[in-house]
C-alpha cells in the first residue's frame, strides 16, 4: 500500500532524540516493560498503512501529532502507524509511541 512516495509529511515528532526531555523518561520506563505478543507485531506487519513522514525519529516515549491517524489492532490496547517508513505502536489515549517494531 503506502511507500516512500505516496506518505503524507505531517509535523515533528514531539519527544525523541531532539526533544528528549519531552517524555523521555516515561517512554523508556513503558518501552522496557512493553514486550507485544507476537501475533500482534505479525498483524502490523501484515498490514501495511501509508507512512508518516516525521522531522526526527520515532522513539520509545515521542508523542504524535494529532494529525498522524492511528490504526486499531484487533483486540488489543494500542495502535499502530507506519512513521518514516518504520511501524511504531501508539497508545491511542496520549498518542506516545510505547514500541517500535524492529
Amino acid at each position: 500500500m503506502g511507500g516512500a512516495a505516496t506518505g503524507a509529511v505531517i509535523g515533528a515528532v514531539v519527544g525523541g532524540p531532539i526533544g528528549a526531555a519531552v517524555g523521555g523518561a516515561a517512554g523508556l520506563v513503558a518501552g522496557a516493560a512493553l514486550n507485544p505478543p507476537d501475533e500482534r507485531v505479525e498483524y502490523v506487519r501484515s498490514n501495511p498503512v501509508e507512512t508518516v513522514y516525521l522531522d526526527g525519529e520515532a522513539v520509545v516515549g515521542a508523542q504524535l501529532p494529532e494529525a498522524v491517524e492511528l490504526q486499531a489492532i484487533p483486540d488489543y490496547e494500542y495502535s499502530y502507524v507506519y512513521v518514516n517508513g518504520q511501524p511504531v505502536l501508539v497508545d491511542p489515549s496520549n498518542r506516545q509511541v510505547v514500541y517500535v517494531v524492529r
